[in-house]
């Protein structure tokens, strides 16, 4: 039937509301689809497919100049506002109720509205809806309380009634229950998805000391600290803010605690990869100061990658600055001392002075060589002694050639020059042997044969042979 042909008479009324009216599937606040089949001067006749036919006013599906924006054979979807004598639908009801009557349906059935906020209040907000005015508490406009009320101003949100009198006059909203009805729905479809492996999409949502809490949708995860970077970070606002859109890997899940841990290091290269190419042993390079232990300083050298200045390579007049620089991130000079990949472990050493980036530093150790260090500290069972960046050495006290209980601490305070012979190197130089006994012999013989020398010369003339200057050197 066409707009212009003549609505049906009481009689066909009757036929058709009839089959409706014994039809028991539709109910109030249900929300269906259906297909127009007749449009009239006021009211508009839809087919609920396979339940019977319904009707809805007209001036619902008019836009503001009054034209129609449906035709016969067109699919709606509408709410169910009345099952009376006759099925009525609303399709205003599913943007936006706008009378007393479809807000009261909408209260009893609690399906969502809409309103628009119009001021900020004593203790929450005005809101129109359909041209009457309603009250949502602060507490029950978001999930989250927000900074400024005046966020939601002239903002057109859905709202669920929570008490609806006074035909329209008392009406209070809550935006929060329907947000959470919404967020369990979300939640329960996102929990089939979190899986350990799984790689989802997700939103910083807040911040803490130890990590950043992401949304999954509806579901919030934990990305540890540890577990935002390859870099040590001193706090997730280093990398990360909230809202920040991220991509992440599920390690673990413990559903019935409603626990899940997070990490987007996983997702990342690793930095190690790096490191053959990136660093060589005895080259000296600039780094951050990242941390300071009770043992040393990390260094990182390469992103993601750090290095260990360990204590016993930092000088006791510069331990000081180290806390300042590992407090501030600041930029240090060092040499490279060895690299273990396996282990994942870069030993460092200050760089010497004079030396620039991108420079190498050889070695000077080679067993037998005689080298003169500096006391580093003084132990029960002997003396350890700097040799050089990243060359700390040991001299056990029978090596050390002094008196049966002599006082080392007393004798050789940190700081004390002393000369040594390299009696051994072992694991890659971590271990150093070291000989003062040794090395005062190796001086001793090194000087008397100078004066053997110098004496053969001043005497040559006098006949004498070296057997002689020898006697005469001992003689003496």
């Amino acid at each position: 039937m066409s707009e212009g042909e003549e609505a049906p008479g009481p009689e066909d009324f009757a036929t058709l509301f009839a089959s409706v009216g014994a039809e028991p599937a539709l109910e109030l606040g249900q929300i269906v689809k259906g297909r127009i089949i007749q449009i009239g001067a006021e009211t508009i006749f839809v087919d609920v497919h396979g339940k019977g036919e319904a009707l809805i006013d007209r001036a619902e599906l008019v836009d503001a100049e009054g034209r129609l924006g449906v035709g016969v054979g067109d699919e709606i979807e509408a709410t169910v506002i009345s099952t009376g004598d006759e099925v009525r639908l609303s399709h205003k009801l599913l943007k936006g109720v706008q009378a007393r009557e479809a807000l009261e349906v909408a209260a009893q059935a609690g399906l969502p509205v809409e309103g628009t906020v119009t001021a900020v209040i004593k203790g929450g907000y005005e809101v129109m809806l359909g041209g009457l005015r309603a009250f949502c508490p602060f507490s029950q406009m978001g999930l989250h309380r927000v900074d400024s009320p005046e966020t939601f101003l002239r903002r057109t949100l859905e709202f669920r009634i929570t008490r609806y009198s006074e035909n329209g006059r008392n009406i209070v909203l809550s935006r929060r229950q329907l947000l959470e009805h919404r967020a369990a729905k979300v939640a329960e479809e996102t929990w089939k998805k979190i899986v350990p492996g799984a790689i989802l999409p997700g939103t910083v949502s807040s911040l803490a000391d130890f990590g950043a809490f992401v949304d999954l949708g509806g579901v919030q995860g934990l990305v540890p600290l540890s577990e935002i970077s390859h870099s040590r970070l001193g706090r997730p606002g280093d990398r990360l803010q909230v809202g920040q859109a991220v991509t992440i890997k599920v390690l673990r899940v413990d559903e019935g605690k409603g626990r899940i841990s997070l990490s987007l290091k996983a997702l990342d290269a690793d930095p190690w990869t790096a490191v053959p190419g990136a660093l060589r042993e005895r080259e000296v390079v600039r780094g951050h100061v990242v941390r300071m232990t009770d043992f040393g300083v990390f260094v990182e050298v390469l992103p993601g990658v750090d290095g260990l200045l360990h204590l016993t390579e930092i000088p006791r007049s510069q331990q000081g600055a180290m806390k300042e620089a590992a407090a501030s991130g600041a930029e240090l000079a060092v040499l490279i001392v060895s690299i273990d990949t396996e282990k994942r472990r870069v030993a460092l050493a200050l760089a010497p002075e004079g030396v620039a980036p991108g420079e190498r530093v050889e070695s000077l150790l080679a067993e037998g060589a005689v080298l003169t260090g500096t006391v580093e500290r003084v132990e029960p069972f002997g003396v350890f002694v700097r040799l050089g960046p990243g060359d700390v050495g040991l001299i056990p006290n029978a090596e050390m050639g002094t008196a049966q209980g002599a006082d080392h601490r007393k004798a050789f305070p940190p700081g004390t020059a002393v000369k040594v012979a390299v009696l051994a190197i072992a694991e890659g130089g971590k271990r150093i042997s070291l000989s003062r006994a040794r090395a005062l012999l190796h001086e001793e013989q090194a000087e008397t044969q100078a004066y053997l020398r110098e004496a053969s010369h001043k005497e040559a003339g006098f006949g004498l042979t070296l057997g002689d200057i020898v006697r005469q050197s001992r003689r003496k």
